[in-house]
């Protein structure tokens, strides 16, 4: 168990290490620019940072227009500036509008186009809705992957298990020859750690599922790991800041453990304030005649000893 939760914390710590070596979402003003290279026209534009539990962080922004938006001079205008894009998606449909009034609502036709950017390590969704003589242009701004974040995710989780295996090996073999209570308390420690980093450890292992699977980068964000530590909502029902408090104090509970379990208990230290739960003792012998001769108290039937002959040595110079 100690192996499998640090073998998690390993790889999201990979993940985070990872992170490090993705390219840096433009500025804001850096994303007006952007948008408006993309709408072709001078108009405020919304910027929103989003921040997700299982994906990399993402940039939105959003500007309307009056009229319909020419999704392939946009397109031209990216690759002029240097942009790798790609094809324009074109997808025609209905969209509703609601008469709050009238309690009613009526589908007209709607046009959807799209296409993507790639330039020095930044990916740019780029898509425009046409409704009723409107058009909203958005970009969505993601890093593009990376090979190094792989290998460093791999080597996360490989150090991780590693590291849990020789903690969880040193600290069995630091407590085997101690008092039972020490070792006890160790063990009841180890197990109150792994209960209260469960929920955590089974999030960072579902993360590590999705991060592995082949991923396109033009698909979305990438999966992170260590995201899921972050202070947002990982699953619906649970509050934001469940995960992490719990790996604080998970996290505490592990120093405490292994701080109590380095304490020297050993084992003779019993044996001096219980003398009689490892060995029988002896007790002295009753007097039973003029050279103390006697039988032991704990076993009258034993024959009493004979007492010891002391023999005088002369020794001579030579000798001493």
């Amino acid at each position: 168990m100690v192996t499998a939760v640090l073998g998690a914390f390993g790889a999201a710590t990979g993940s985070m290490l990872g992170a490090t070596t993705l390219t840096d979402l433009p500025s804001d003003t850096a994303m007006v620019d952007l948008t408006r290279r993309a709408s072709g026209v001078e108009a405020p534009s919304v910027v929103l940072r989003q921040t997700s539990a299982q994906t990399a962080d993402r940039v939105f922004t959003a500007v309307t227009l009056d009229g319909r938006w020419d999704a392939s001079q946009a397109r031209q205008r990216y690759a002029a500036a240097g942009w790798s894009v790609s094809e324009i998606e074109v997808v025609h449909d209905q969209a509703g509008v609601a008469d709050p009034a009238a309690w009613t609502s009526d589908y007209i036709p709607s046009r959807y186009d799209r296409f993507t950017a790639e330039h020095h390590g930044l990916v740019v969704a780029i898509a425009g809705m046409s409704v009723g003589g409107k058009t909203t242009v958005g970009m969505d701004t993601w890093a593009a992957g990376s090979p190094v974040l792989r290998i460093l995710l791999v080597a996360g989780v490989a150090l991780g298990l590693s590291a849990g295996w020789l903690l969880a090996a040193a600290v069995a073999r630091r407590i085997h020859s101690t008092h039972p209570t020490h070792r006890i308390t160790v063990a009841a420690l180890s197990a109150a750690t792994v209960l209260v980093l469960a929920a955590p450890v089974i999030a960072l292992y579902v993360s590590l599922a999705h991060a592995i699977r082949p991923h396109s980068h033009t698909g979305g964000p990438l999966p992170s790991v260590h995201h899921a530590l972050s202070p947002v909502p990982y699953w619906t029902a649970a509050p934001p800041w469940l995960l992490p408090a719990l790996s604080a104090v998970g996290g505490l509970l592990v120093v405490v453990t292994v701080v109590f379990a380095a304490r020297p208990q050993p084992a003779r230290l019993a044996a001096s304030r219980h003398p009689d739960w490892r060995r029988p003792h002896r007790r002295r012998l009753r007097g039973g005649g003029e050279h103390g001769q006697g039988l032991d108290r704990r076993s009258p039937n034993r024959s009493p000893r004979r007492p010891a002959v002391v023999v005088p040595v002369r020794l001579s110079r030579l000798d001493t």
